[in-house]
């Protein structure tokens, strides 16, 4: 078939108007639909970049030309995402409903990482002795979580962990779940059942795949290997965080509690039991494993010495860490050469018939290959290295080049990138910088919103440091002035967990005629689902609330936000990147940063065309600084600014 005018379905007249009654015309969303069909139907290799504000209705405008595309020619579209809340309206509503709107009938699934399902071999381990059996790893809550888990793997058809009514974080979740480290492959007894593999191959006759941008380049990046689905056509939405994900899937870490968990794993103790039964080498295992155990313990309370501080920064090489960091590979690399033999030994074929002891030994090997990384700091400042607590991690600065390289090592011809906020200043250099990425095409959409008319920004200036010790207060007092004068409905984000646990006390330390929801209290999705179904209450939370946060009407009048988000000049990464870029990383990386975090904050507050409010930072420098042109970042609409004066908040030539 040949793919029609995205008018028939976008325009005043077309499909979507006439099957849906709360449709509204947006020539945004038919612009931005035009675009994507344009480059889906280009010849040769092709790359889209597109910005699209919140309201133009992009899952639309990106799915209906790609799955008309995927119909006529026969191609697999991947859809990448940041957020499980995308991928689940992607799966459960947008993707059924398209089918059956567009008269097509193209199988679909959400694909997931290995930790997100059940893993029957791990299931057998902790009920000790298979399932059925009483004895769960989660005894503290009187076994009813473990009955749920025994009874939900007798029925369950997909092993998605999702299925169960316990929290992700509960023991008994965490103790069946499947894990790329404890992984046995085709060695596995159980890989016929295998949840995972399952889904690997019914992802192959699937024609729109989705999945996340973590399992993406735990792929291509973490494992160096092809994506399991085939796919042509690629789509990524929320692009901004492709950055952030490429350099999450590099990450190297390694800590403690790595070694305690090899030593005190089932397979290692099983082969100590089979090594004494043979009557070979189990005293030097033993040994060696003790030995293990005490060196390890030495380097980590080393780190704590030479690093005191919970999270301290790596910049050079400490030969005193390096000489105990061979110590310890040294005495794994012995334990690990005398499990060799037993991996091929025809007469154990116990030992390895089911993989583990091969696992076992991948394992180790990983450890060691982390601790010589993490402790040689050869890659500084192209890596950032650090040690949090009694862990060492490294992970590259700037993964640009890593991740386009994976991007055009895969089968796509069209690829096609979008978010919210993917331009400064009407341009993606910095977006461009950041991935490596430079497409063919760039398109800017404007908002459907009349924005100059349903919303202003109001600067407040506090005259304050934020190292100040007066800061703290002065904003608790200017956030709670303002959200009761604003009757609530208020989102507050916040650039410190310290600065969020103390706004949210003021404002629940006396009653008030609203809810206040503060980050903390229970799990992000209940408090979301409490700030919209509430109109007036109000949510506190810090920058994972920048996104996500979709409340259009009277529950959200107000955003709030305590500063530019620059990026705590401690954190090992900034560091790493400063003394990389050199003088000019302010301009160059930190500054664009902070402009497309707070765009990100800043968007939160108009989500269609009847709302209306206001954006507070309290941050003078948005007008204070005008070489940093902030607002050019932000929406073009009035701009309020206050001083604060005698801990009040004054009008600008007040008090």
């Amino acid at each position: 078939m040949t793919i029609p005018s995205m008018d028939e379905f976008f325009g005043p007249e077309g499909l979507l108007n006439k099957r849906f009654s709360s449709f509204e015309y947006r020539k945004e969303q038919q612009d931005l639909a035009e675009e994507v069909h344009k480059a889906l139907s280009a010849e040769g290799e092709f790359i889209l970049a597109a910005e699209a504000p919140p309201g133009v209705g992009k899952t639309f405008a990106l799915l209906v030309p790609a799955m008309l595309r995927a119909a006529e020619t026969g191609e697999t579209v991947l859809v990448l995402t940041a957020g499980i809340p995308l991928q689940e309206q992607l799966i459960q509503k947008d993707l059924p409903l398209l089918n059956e709107l567009l008269g097509l009938s193209l199988p679909f699934g959400l694909l997931k990482g290995k930790g997100n399902y059940a893993c029957r071999s791990r299931a057998e381990e902790v009920f000790e002795g298979g399932e059925g059996r009483q004895g769960y790893l989660s005894h503290r809550d009187g076994g009813s979580s473990s009955r749920t888990v025994e009874e939900w793997l007798r029925t369950t058809t997909t092993g998605d962990l999702s299925e169960l009514s316990l929290p992700p974080n509960s023991p008994s979740v965490a103790g069946i779940a499947a894990s790329s480290r404890s992984c046995r492959g085709f060695r596995c007894p159980r890989r016929g059942e295998c949840f995972v593999q399952r889904v690997l191959r019914e992802a192959r006759e699937w024609r729109v795949v989705v999945a996340n941008y973590h399992l993406f380049f735990s792929y291509l990046l973490g494992a160096g290997k092809p994506f399991p689905a085939p796919f042509d056509l690629l789509i990524c939405d929320e692009a901004h965080h492709l950055p952030e994900a490429a350099r999450s899937s590099m990450t190297v870490s390694v800590s403690d509690d790595d070694v305690v968990r090899l030593l005190r794993s089932r397979v290692f103790t099983d082969t100590l039991g089979r090594l004494e039964k043979s009557g070979r080498g189990v005293q030097n295992a033993a040994a060696l494993s003790a030995e293990i155990r005490q060196e390890s313990a030495r380097f980590f309370e080393l780190l704590d010495v030479l690093l005191p501080g919970r999270k301290e920064n790596i910049t050079v090489r400490n030969e005193e860490m390096l000489r105990q960091q061979r110590i310890l590979s040294g005495k794994m690399l012995e334990l690990y050469n005398v499990f060799v033999p037993l991996v091929s030994d025809d007469e154990t074929p116990d030992v390895s018939e089911d993989g583990g002891l091969s696992s076992w030994m991948e394992e180790c090997g990983r450890i060691r290959r982390s601790l010589a990384w993490c402790a040689e700091v050869e890659k500084y400042p192209s890596w950032a290295y650090w040690k949090n607590e009694r862990s060492l991690l490294s992970a590259p600065v700037s993964p640009g080049e890593e991740l386009s390289s994976g991007f055009f090592t895969t089968s796509a011809e069209k690829m096609i990138f979008i978010s919210a906020t993917l331009a400064l200043g009407g341009k993606t250099d910095f977006w461009e910088r950041e991935t490596g990425i430079h497409p063919d095409r760039l398109f800017i959409s404007g908002s459907p919103f009349d924005l100059e008319q349903q919303m202003e920004i109001l600067v407040v200036d506090t005259g304050l440091d934020v190292m100040n010790p007066r800061y703290d207060d002065t904003v608790c007092r200017i956030v709670e002035k303002l959200v009761e004068a604003n009757g609530g409905s208020t989102l507050v984000l916040l650039a410190s967990h310290r600065l969020l646990g103390k706004v949210g006390r003021a404002l629940s330390s006396k009653p008030r005629g609203y809810r206040v929801l503060v980050q903390g209290e229970g799990p992000r999705s209940e408090l979301l689902a409490a700030f919209r179904s509430d109109p007036s209450s109000v949510l506190v939370g810090s920058a994972s609330f920048r996104e996500g946060v979709d409340v259009p009407g009277d529950g959200l009048t107000q955003v709030i936000i305590d500063r530019i988000p620059f990026p705590h000049p401690g954190d090992p990464l900034v560091q790493a990147r400063n003394a990389l870029e050199g003088a000019g990383a302010f301009v160059r990386v930190t500054l664009p940063e902070a402009k497309m975090l707070l765009k990100q904050a800043a968007g939160r507050l108009i989500r269609s065309r009847s709302d209306r409010g206001r954006v507070a930072i309290l941050d003078g420098r948005v007008l204070g600084r005008p070489e940093w042109k902030i607002p050019s970042a932000l929406p073009k609409v009035k701009y309020r600014r206050l001083v604060v004066a005698r801990s009040a908040v004054a009008p600008s030539g007040g008090v």
